[in-house]
Protein backbone atom coordinates (compact mmCIF):
# COMPACT_ATOMS: atom_id res chain seq x y z
CA UNK A 1 0.00 0.00 0.00
CA UNK A 2 1.31 2.97 -1.22
CA UNK A 3 1.52 5.73 1.91
CA UNK A 4 1.42 9.39 1.27
CA UNK A 5 4.33 11.49 3.18
CA UNK A 6 3.22 13.38 6.61
CA UNK A 7 3.54 16.59 4.99
CA UNK A 8 1.51 16.17 2.44
CA UNK A 9 -1.19 14.60 4.76
CA UNK A 10 -0.29 18.07 7.24
CA UNK A 11 -1.02 20.12 3.88
CA UNK A 12 -4.26 18.41 2.95
CA UNK A 13 -5.49 18.80 6.66
CA UNK A 14 -4.80 22.47 6.30
CA UNK A 15 -6.47 22.93 3.20
CA UNK A 16 -9.16 20.63 4.64
CA UNK A 17 -9.71 23.39 7.56
CA UNK A 18 -9.75 26.41 5.39
CA UNK A 19 -12.39 24.72 3.30
CA UNK A 20 -14.45 23.77 6.31
CA UNK A 21 -14.15 19.84 6.26
CA UNK A 22 -12.20 17.84 8.53
CA UNK A 23 -10.28 15.13 7.84
CA UNK A 24 -9.08 14.01 10.83
CA UNK A 25 -10.53 13.55 14.04
CA UNK A 26 -9.97 16.24 16.18
CA UNK A 27 -7.51 16.78 19.52
CA UNK A 28 -9.76 18.03 22.04
CA UNK A 29 -7.01 19.39 24.65
CA UNK A 30 -9.79 19.85 27.35
CA UNK A 31 -10.44 16.10 27.83
CA UNK A 32 -9.69 15.18 31.47
CA UNK A 33 -5.62 13.71 32.08
CA UNK A 34 -5.86 9.85 32.99
CA UNK A 35 -5.94 9.63 36.75
CA UNK A 36 -2.49 9.02 38.15
CA UNK A 37 -2.24 5.08 39.92
CA UNK A 38 -1.93 5.28 43.77
CA UNK A 39 1.10 3.51 44.77
CA UNK A 40 0.12 0.32 47.04
CA UNK A 41 0.03 0.50 50.57
CA UNK A 42 3.87 -0.43 51.90
CA UNK A 43 4.15 -2.47 55.29
CA UNK A 44 5.90 -0.74 57.94
CA UNK A 45 10.00 -0.55 58.11
CA UNK A 46 11.54 -2.56 60.58
CA UNK A 47 12.72 -0.92 63.80
CA UNK A 48 16.46 0.81 62.70
CA UNK A 49 15.74 0.17 59.32
CA UNK A 50 16.97 3.07 57.08
CA UNK A 51 14.35 5.37 55.26
CA UNK A 52 13.96 4.68 51.75
CA UNK A 53 15.08 7.53 48.81
CA UNK A 54 11.88 9.35 47.80
CA UNK A 55 11.32 8.96 44.51
CA UNK A 56 11.49 11.47 41.77
CA UNK A 57 8.65 13.56 41.01
CA UNK A 58 6.84 12.80 37.82
CA UNK A 59 5.77 16.00 36.35
CA UNK A 60 2.15 16.19 35.74
CA UNK A 61 1.19 17.53 32.40
CA UNK A 62 -0.33 20.47 33.67
CA UNK A 63 3.28 21.19 35.07
CA UNK A 64 4.56 20.78 32.23
CA UNK A 65 2.20 23.40 30.27
CA UNK A 66 3.34 25.86 33.00
CA UNK A 67 4.58 28.80 31.54
CA UNK A 68 5.23 27.40 28.04
CA UNK A 69 5.60 30.20 25.15
CA UNK A 70 5.21 29.24 21.65
CA UNK A 71 8.95 29.98 21.25
CA UNK A 72 9.56 27.01 23.54
CA UNK A 73 7.20 24.87 21.79
CA UNK A 74 9.07 25.26 18.23
CA UNK A 75 11.40 24.24 20.04
CA UNK A 76 10.35 21.35 21.27
CA UNK A 77 9.16 20.49 18.08
CA UNK A 78 11.89 20.94 16.13
CA UNK A 79 13.78 18.59 18.91
CA UNK A 80 11.60 15.61 18.55
CA UNK A 81 11.46 15.97 14.47
CA UNK A 82 15.64 16.08 14.74
CA UNK A 83 15.57 13.44 17.03
CA UNK A 84 13.93 10.52 14.58
CA UNK A 85 15.85 12.24 11.74
CA UNK A 86 18.87 11.53 13.75
CA UNK A 87 18.02 8.26 14.15
CA UNK A 88 17.09 7.39 10.78
CA UNK A 89 20.98 8.40 9.51
CA UNK A 90 22.10 4.92 11.46
CA UNK A 91 19.82 2.85 10.01
CA UNK A 92 21.54 2.43 6.14
CA UNK A 93 24.93 0.96 7.46
CA UNK A 94 23.34 -0.89 10.12
CA UNK A 95 20.19 -2.23 9.66
CA UNK A 96 19.46 -6.13 7.80
CA UNK A 97 15.80 -5.73 7.02
CA UNK A 98 14.34 -3.90 3.87
CA UNK A 99 11.20 -2.99 5.81
CA UNK A 100 13.46 -1.23 8.38
CA UNK A 101 15.19 0.72 5.75
CA UNK A 102 11.83 1.72 4.10
CA UNK A 103 10.53 2.79 7.41
CA UNK A 104 13.80 4.86 7.95
CA UNK A 105 13.43 6.62 4.83
CA UNK A 106 10.01 7.71 5.51
CA UNK A 107 10.92 8.85 8.70
CA UNK A 108 13.94 11.03 6.80
CA UNK A 109 11.78 12.43 4.40
CA UNK A 110 8.81 13.01 7.08
CA UNK A 111 10.24 14.74 9.34
CA UNK A 112 12.12 16.74 7.35
CA UNK A 113 9.43 18.28 5.59
CA UNK A 114 7.65 19.07 8.75
CA UNK A 115 10.42 20.59 9.85
CA UNK A 116 10.36 23.26 6.70
CA UNK A 117 6.68 24.03 7.63
CA UNK A 118 7.22 24.32 10.81
CA UNK A 119 10.09 26.91 10.24
CA UNK A 120 7.80 28.62 7.32
CA UNK A 121 5.04 29.25 9.95
CA UNK A 122 7.72 31.05 12.91
CA UNK A 123 8.75 33.05 9.82
CA UNK A 124 5.72 34.10 9.45
CA UNK A 125 4.81 34.63 13.08
CA UNK A 126 8.17 36.23 13.70
CA UNK A 127 8.80 33.86 16.50
CA UNK A 128 12.16 32.67 16.85
CA UNK A 129 12.54 28.83 18.85
CA UNK A 130 13.48 28.94 22.59
CA UNK A 131 15.24 25.87 24.15
CA UNK A 132 13.46 24.72 27.44
CA UNK A 133 14.05 21.53 30.06
CA UNK A 134 12.08 19.64 27.81
CA UNK A 135 13.47 20.23 24.07
CA UNK A 136 17.23 20.06 26.12
CA UNK A 137 15.97 16.60 27.29
CA UNK A 138 15.08 15.71 24.35
CA UNK A 139 18.51 15.93 22.98
CA UNK A 140 20.13 14.60 26.03
CA UNK A 141 17.91 11.36 25.53
CA UNK A 142 18.15 11.10 21.84
CA UNK A 143 22.16 11.28 21.73
CA UNK A 144 22.37 8.67 24.50
CA UNK A 145 20.30 6.02 22.73
CA UNK A 146 22.52 6.85 19.36
CA UNK A 147 24.97 6.11 21.24
CA UNK A 148 23.61 2.55 22.44
CA UNK A 149 22.89 2.23 18.61
CA UNK A 150 25.82 2.66 16.76
CA UNK A 151 27.24 -0.17 18.61
CA UNK A 152 24.65 -2.74 17.02
CA UNK A 153 23.93 -4.16 13.50
CA UNK A 154 21.87 -6.79 12.17
CA UNK A 155 18.74 -8.11 14.03
CA UNK A 156 19.89 -6.57 17.11
CA UNK A 157 19.94 -3.31 15.59
CA UNK A 158 16.73 -3.45 13.53
CA UNK A 159 14.89 -4.60 16.64
CA UNK A 160 15.96 -2.02 18.98
CA UNK A 161 15.57 0.64 16.39
CA UNK A 162 11.45 -0.80 16.04
CA UNK A 163 10.99 -0.69 19.77
CA UNK A 164 12.91 2.66 20.28
CA UNK A 165 10.59 3.92 17.06
CA UNK A 166 7.27 2.61 18.41
CA UNK A 167 8.09 4.00 21.85
CA UNK A 168 9.62 7.86 20.37
CA UNK A 169 6.44 8.04 18.61
CA UNK A 170 3.80 7.73 21.53
CA UNK A 171 6.12 9.87 23.14
CA UNK A 172 5.91 12.59 20.71
CA UNK A 173 1.86 12.04 20.67
CA UNK A 174 1.06 12.21 24.30
CA UNK A 175 3.48 15.24 23.80
CA UNK A 176 1.38 16.80 21.37
CA UNK A 177 -2.31 16.34 23.21
CA UNK A 178 -1.78 17.06 26.81
CA UNK A 179 1.02 19.64 26.37
CA UNK A 180 1.73 21.51 23.05
CA UNK A 181 -1.39 21.72 21.60
CA UNK A 182 -3.34 23.38 24.91
CA UNK A 183 -0.50 25.61 25.69
CA UNK A 184 0.21 26.84 22.18
CA UNK A 185 -1.26 30.52 22.17
CA UNK A 186 -0.64 31.51 18.02
CA UNK A 187 -4.07 29.98 16.71
CA UNK A 188 -1.64 28.74 13.60
CA UNK A 189 0.83 27.07 15.70
CA UNK A 190 -1.82 25.14 17.78
CA UNK A 191 -3.78 24.16 14.19
CA UNK A 192 -0.18 23.19 12.42
CA UNK A 193 0.14 20.63 15.32
CA UNK A 194 -3.39 19.22 15.20
CA UNK A 195 -2.75 18.92 11.40
CA UNK A 196 0.31 16.81 11.96
CA UNK A 197 -0.90 14.70 14.79
CA UNK A 198 -2.70 12.19 12.90
CA UNK A 199 0.16 11.65 10.66
CA UNK A 200 2.58 11.26 13.64
CA UNK A 201 -0.25 8.61 14.88
CA UNK A 202 -0.07 6.93 11.01
CA UNK A 203 3.77 6.61 12.05
CA UNK A 204 3.12 5.15 15.00
CA UNK A 205 1.19 2.35 13.26
CA UNK A 206 3.48 1.44 10.57
CA UNK A 207 6.42 1.73 13.66
CA UNK A 208 4.29 -1.03 15.23
CA UNK A 209 3.92 -3.16 12.24
CA UNK A 210 7.47 -3.32 11.61
CA UNK A 211 8.53 -4.18 14.72
CA UNK A 212 6.00 -7.18 14.82
CA UNK A 213 7.85 -8.17 11.71
CA UNK A 214 11.18 -8.00 12.95
CA UNK A 215 10.04 -9.81 16.20
CA UNK A 216 8.48 -12.51 14.22
CA UNK A 217 12.12 -13.48 12.70
CA UNK A 218 13.05 -15.13 16.09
Amino acid sequence: MLRRPLVVLVLAAAASAASGCRLFRPVNPNAPAEPTPQPAARAPDAPGAAAPAPAPARRSASDQRRGLTDANIAAMVLALNNTDISYARLVPSRAERADVKEFATRMLTDHTGVNGLVNDLLAKLDVVPEDNTASLDMRDESANKRDMMRELSGHAFDSTYMANEVAYHQKFLATIDSVMIPAARHAELKGLLGAVRPAVAAHLAHAEQVRANVFQRR
